[in-house]
């Protein structure tokens, strides 16, 4: 049969697309709206696109380009990694839910507006050895099919997790929002998935933004909140939606197995959603810096979720449409960032019904919001406690009052961790 991309049930494919052209429509056709380059790789899983890259390479220059694709199988999913010439483009790039399965390599290629020919050489397949099926994750539904919608705009359950998970290497949550009986909610609304401790703390599981009419499933690793995971909990979905919505189903898979290292504390860092530009309200007074223990901990972790929101008049579009730099500084190093996704046209969540496609603080309207992940674990070696400050570059609002003010809602926190074989089994939130 006909396939356009290697979307396919029970396979794992790759794409290799050689036209995006540029479309200046803000809601229909093709996302390229900034004329990027046309050369992009795609990862796909069990009938879906996972992924797509722009690559630096440009490989339609009718020359020959080496590639090397390699699959791990891990828990929970697998690692993939490709190299285009000496380009990584992904690196142990993580699918959940992706199995061990048996078939063959099928190749095809397919000419639009274009013409020209696909040549595949000197293929090479190699496995090191009989890889059996992965034991069965145990498989906990939170949310069932609530609807979410004006009147229903929190769902709350209370849920029984495993009272102890050290045993399952990876946890993987599963959201999937699904037509209700009228319509999509035609927006993007902000959304939230929270856990609660047991002394009622709220922590921020993933927070995700609602396509443009229509719905999606994602799948998101959050094996780093397995203190959280375990016992009986209070979860909640959130979405202050005003009219149509979506059903909401929500489920975590718990995949058996050894890791090197075990999350057992998760300790909240800056959690609101500060204006940005306002020199009457200095976000240095939200962003303090902070001091956290450490003592004990192998290995450590920051996670920070910040999402940008407000536009014009707001100087400079801010904060939906302005990048704009960020500075960790862990005791006396420091790690740069900018606030700012360049992707969304690429999001598999396509197309919408409608600005999809456009660059963002830090967002794109059906996904996740993806967190800027620090590895500090260098810093934390014989040390008790560390100080967490988190900068903004300088930025001021010269139409402070003339429409919705700028925000960066921001949900951070520190996870510490113990070698899998210190690892305590009375965790910690």
């Amino acid at each position: 049969s006909e396939w356009e991309a290697p979307s396919l049930l029970r396979a794992f494919g790759v794409g290799f697309d050689a036209s995006d052209p540029v479309n200046r429509d803000p809601f229909r056709g093709s996302g390229n709206i900034y004329d990027r380059p046309q050369h992009e790789i795609s990862l796909h899983w069990d009938g879906y696109e996972i992924i797509k890259r722009v690559t630096e390479t440009e490989f339609r220059d009718e020359e020959p380009h080496p590639v090397k694709i390699h699959v791990e199988f891990v828990p929970g999913g697998a690692e993939v990694s490709l190299r285009l010439d000496d380009e990584i483009v992904y690196d142990r790039y993580f699918i959940p839910s992706m199995t061990v399965f048996s078939g063959r390599p099928v190749f095809a290629a397919r000419n639009g507006e274009t013409a020209g020919d696909v040549l595949v050489d000197e293929l090479k397949l190699a496995a090191t050895g009989p890889m059996q099926p992965a034991p069965a994750p145990l498989s906990i539904t939170a949310i069932d099919h609530k609807i979410n919608d004006k009147d229903h705009q929190r769902n709350e359950a209370v849920v029984q997790f495993p009272v102890n998970n050290d045993e399952y290497a990876r946890i993987i949550c599963t959201l999937s929002l699904d037509k209700p009986e009228t319509r999509f909610d035609p927006w993007d609304r902000i959304a939230e998935v929270n856990i609660f401790s047991d002394d009622g703390e709220k922590f921020e599981l993933l927070r995700y933004i609602t396509p443009y009419h229509r719905g999606y499933t994602w799948k998101v690793d959050v094996t780093d909140f397995r203190p959280l995971l375990q016992g009986e909990k209070k979860l909640e979905q959130v979405c202050g939606t005003y009219g149509e919505g979506w059903v909401v189903t929500l489920k975590f898979d718990f995949y058996p197995g050894k890791t090197d290292r075990i999350a057992y504390k998760v300790i909240n860092l800056w959690s609101g959603n500060p204006e940005i530009g306002n020199p009457d309200k200095p976000v240095e007074d939200f962003y303090k810096p902070l001091t956290v223990p450490v003592a004990g901990a192998d290995y450590a972790k920051v996670r920070i979720v910040v999402s940008g929101h407000g536009m014009s008049p707001n100087t400079d579009n801010a904060g939906e449409f302005m990048p704009i730099g960020r500075t960790l500084k862990v005791s006396d190093k420091e790690y740069r960032n900018k606030l700012w996704k360049t992707d969304n046209y690429l999001n598999p969540c396509r197309p919408q019904g409608g600005t999809w496609k456009y660059d963002r603080a830090g967002w794109a309207p059906g996904d996740i919001v993806r967190p800027w992940k620090i590895d500090i674990s260098d810093l934390i070696k014989g040390k008790d406690e560390i100080t967490l400050d988190y900068d903004l570059d300088p930025y001021f609002n010269e139409a402070r009052g003339k429409t919705w003010a700028p925000t960066h809602r921001t949900e951070s926190q520190l996870i510490l961790y113990k070698k899998y074989s210190a690892a305590n089994t009375n965790q910690d939130h």
